[in-house]
């Protein structure tokens, strides 16, 4: 892992970070007094994982100073698209990370409270650094993860027997939130674990929750059918669906429609996460087919045009096509001979709503 701390540009189609002694006359100059990004991740190579956190300012501190030719380096570090390197961002583009009233800025402070807690896998540290800065910020500052890692999750640490919680770091800022604000913090670690713990863990702090019920539902439909006094779960005699879990299917990129959904027809929710979607719950398919949480039932997701996606929907064999509509639900049809399926995907929660509100300003009148 490296941390960096300060300000950090791009210059010359490369990132460079600035050490705080560097006397950057133009940007011909970045290659004697800065150091390249890409040379400090290759000292990173042959790891297992490799992780690099970038608390840096996106900004140029040069940029006044330099030339009009050179002045356009100002937008601080482009993307980094590297395989199997998990880069962890203190502000999104655009943005600049606050210093804040403590010792620490709101990020450093967040990063070191979540970095050693127990039964926090590598692949969640990101999202929770995130929800920890937006509600400590006020919604003012966004860190931004990019990762191209493993879905088998790592723990630095492991989980204390009985007590793998999320809990949402506890700053000023944080505590003179109302109850509802925190409400949704919470329920947002406890999806991200998703694990009957961790709804057990939200449902301990807000028993009289907003997501109470669906915390109770997630908790039965993942729990062993020992945990239910010994029924069985799921009807006898049914085939278990030949689908693939969420983790066998390679994540893609970034949709708006990334988010919790509930199928209409049969009140099942299913999480669409970078080019696939998996089960919540189970449900009985076509009376014979038996789909489990975790498995991908749609995959391949393509945006065709603005609110217009299509996939490849597993069980039915056959291209579902999703129409964005204005109250933000997906109208999906599977052309299925000889006969159209057709169902709604009823907007729960989203990964980026910023990015659903901007597709739906791109939809035409008429919808």
């Amino acid at each position: 892992m490296v941390y960096y701390a300060g300000h950090g540009i791009e210059g010359q189609g490369k990132n460079w970070l600035i050490p705080v002694n560097a006397e950057l006359k133009s940007s011909l100059d970045l290659p004697y007094e800065a150091l390249n990004l890409d040379r400090v991740m290759e000292s990173l190579s042959g790891a297992q994982m490799r992780m690099v956190v970038l608390d840096a300012c996106r900004n140029n501190p040069f940029a006044r100073s330099w030339k009009s030719g050179t002045r356009a380096v100002n937008r601080g570090l482009a993307g980094i698209e590297a395989d199997d390197v998990l880069v962890i961002y203190a502000a999104a583009p655009g943005q600049t990370a606050m210093d804040g009233d403590g010792e620490n800025s709101p990020f450093a402070a967040s990063f070191a409270n979540r970095l050693p807690q127990a039964g926090l896998p590598v692949q969640l540290l990101g999202g929770m650094v995130r929800d920890d800065v937006l509600m400590a910020t006020g919604g003012e500052q966004r860190p931004f993860v990019s990762a191209s890692i493993t879905g088998t999750p790592v723990y630095l640490v492991d989980a204390v027997a009985g007590d793998d919680r999320l809990v949402p770091l506890q700053t000023p800022a944080i505590a003179a939130l109302d109850e509802s604000a925190l409400d949704a913090l919470a329920w947002q670690g406890a999806m991200k674990a998703d694990t009957p713990t961790a709804y057990r863990s939200y449902l301990d702090q807000f028993p009289g929750g907003k997501f109470a019920s669906l915390a109770s539902e997630n908790i039965a439909s993942q729990s062993n059918p020992a945990d239910a006094d010994g029924i069985a779960q799921n009807p006898a005699g049914l085939i278990d669906a030949v689908l693939p879990y969420r983790y066998d299917v390679a994540e893609t990129e970034a949709l708006p429609i990334d988010g919790i959904w509930m199928i209409s027809s049969i009140k099942k929710r299913i999480r669409i996460k970078k080019g696939r979607a998996f089960a919540l719950d189970g449900w009985t398919h076509a009376l014979i087919l038996k789909v489990m949480p975790d498995m991908v039932v749609l995959r391949d997701f393509q945006r065709i045009a603005p609110g217009e996606y299509e996939a490849d929907d597993l069980p039915l064999g056959s291209k579902a096509k999703m129409t964005l509509q204005a109250d933000g639900n997906l109208k999906v049809r599977n052309n299925i001979f000889p006969i159209a399926i057709k169902y709604t995907l009823i907007r729960e929660t989203l990964d980026s709503a910023e990015a659903m509100n901007d597709e739906l300003t791109l939809l035409p009148s008429e919808k």
